[in-house]
């Protein structure tokens, strides 16, 4: 007899499938292309980042940038949220999997060779649909800094340290624990700025 497929384990692993392609989505790219006509990747620092549309092609364009990565990364967070998707049915262990999941292709994303941001704008909607709380102590966090070095690097590495000490506040572990691999994402992606940063480098905004 013909086993019948289980519907419902098909989704949860759809879903990671279209976290992913979600995620791997280039706004910035969008976005410069659009916009002026550029390809983000051949000005500024290179990077495919709200940051360096900011950089480039200016404020407006920048926050929406920065706020279409974070909804890519954080919509099927929001509709488990929202009850549109039920937790205890359709998760693959944790609704911030998928999250984790978009960060990976915004970070290698399949459209762009692989080769994405540094998920600081993915990780801010996830953080934000998540427990705005936390949302709001990085926002914080990430104001002061700037405003201070008015080094944006130091500021996003700053705001993903405050997010992992509020979690750990919070004693939300399961947060805590997704919250550390974004923070080891972000902070590794950054890993060129921290070297300019030793060198007294890099650039401010």
């Amino acid at each position: 007899m013909v086993e019948v497929i289980n519907l419902t384990h098909l989704v949860k692993y759809f879903l990671i499938i279209i976290a992913y392609l979600l995620g791997s989505i280039p706004f910035a790219l969008i976005v410069s292309k659009t916009a002026k006509g550029i390809d983000i990747r051949d000005y500024g620092s290179k990077n495919m980042g709200a940051t360096n549309v900011l950089r480039v092609l200016g404020l407006k364009y920048g926050l929406i940038t920065f706020f279409l990565d974070a909804t890519k990364a954080a919509i099927i967070i929001l509709l488990f949220k929202l009850g549109v998707l039920d937790e205890n049915v359709h998760a693959l262990g944790h609704p911030l999997i998928y999250g984790i999941v978009a960060i990976i292709g915004h970070v290698f994303p399949v459209y762009a060779n692989f080769k994405g941001g540094k998920a600081v704008a993915c990780s801010a909607g996830i953080v934000l649909v998540y427990s705005p709380l936390t949302f709001v102590i990085c926002v914080a966090t990430f104001i002061t800094i700037y405003l201070l070095t008015k080094i944006v690097s130091v500021s996003s590495i700053s705001a993903t340290i405050a997010a992992v000490i509020t979690a750990i506040i919070l004693k939300d572990w399961t947060f805590t624990f997704f919250i550390f691999i974004m923070a080891i994402i972000i902070i590794g992606r950054h890993g060129d700025n921290i070297k300019r940063l030793i060198k007294g480098k890099e650039k401010k905004v």
